[in-house]
């Protein structure tokens, strides 16, 4: 299965320059080439800080963009998202029984879980006692099948000073019940504006760096730089 990740759009007002780009034209741009390149995809998942304020306009610039989009998408909230005005504006997206943003896609052969680890009103993702029994229940559904999990904040401390506070709060729950599974196949976030991939728990995961770009902060740029200038032995 083809999947297209999408992520940390931070779709603010229509003519705005934030993080020295136009993100309603590099939205239109990644749109376009999806299209062109990538229609076969089985579908297309944005994880999270679809807008930069939750503000309904964004919304629906949102949903106008979509429109354009040749294959079939689902989104999660982050933290720059409101999940009212979210569902107030994609009224089609699926909701669990207690609101929450979050879904399975079923495949027969394998199973795709949506994750929503928004805490209003906070940078942090949690994942509270509803939204763990809810995963806890796919899990258990999905028992002898491959899994992916696809989120926005990560479940990893990534050796970011600045951002690993920020991640999902008491990580450990969520890794647990994905251990216990035994077939997690990936783990997909973003929030981390980075290009970043590896191995928690077992189960291999990546962070996307989002419409923006990177946006590396000085500490993580000199921790880079010294790595690069590390000499190289043979074995």
């Amino acid at each position: 299965m083809k999947i297209i990740q999408v992520t940390d759009i931070h779709l603010g007002r229509q003519g705005e320059r934030r993080y020295g780009a136009d993100l309603h034209q590099r939205l239109a741009s990644c749109i376009a080439h999806i299209n062109a390149h990538h229609a076969d995809a089985a579908f297309c998942a944005f994880t999270g800080d679809l807008t930069e304020t939750g503000a309904p306009e964004s919304y629906a610039d949102l949903r106008t963009a979509l429109s354009e989009l040749s294959v079939p998408w689902r989104l999660l909230p982050g933290n720059h998202d409101r999940r009212a005005n979210l569902v107030a504006a994609f009224p089609e997206i699926p909701v669990d029984e207690n609101g929450f943003v979050q879904s399975v896609r079923d495949t027969g052969e394998e199973v795709l879980l949506f994750r929503d680890c928004l805490a209003e009103g906070r940078v942090e993702g949690e994942l509270c006692d509803r939204r763990l029994a809810w995963l806890k229940a796919r899990l258990e559904e999905a028992a002898g099948r491959p899994a992916y999990v696809f989120m926005h904040h990560p479940p990893v401390a990534l050796g970011l000073p600045q951002l690993d506070p920020l991640a999902l709060e008491q990580p450990e729950r969520l890794l647990g019940l994905l251990r216990r599974h035994g077939d997690v196949r990936h783990i997909f976030f973003g929030h981390v504006h980075r290009d970043i991939a590896g191995t928690v728990a077992g189960i291999p995961f990546s962070a996307q760096r989002g419409m923006p770009g990177s946006s590396l902060p000085s500490t993580d740029r000199a921790r880079l730089s010294s790595r690069r200038r590390l000499p190289m032995r043979s074995s």
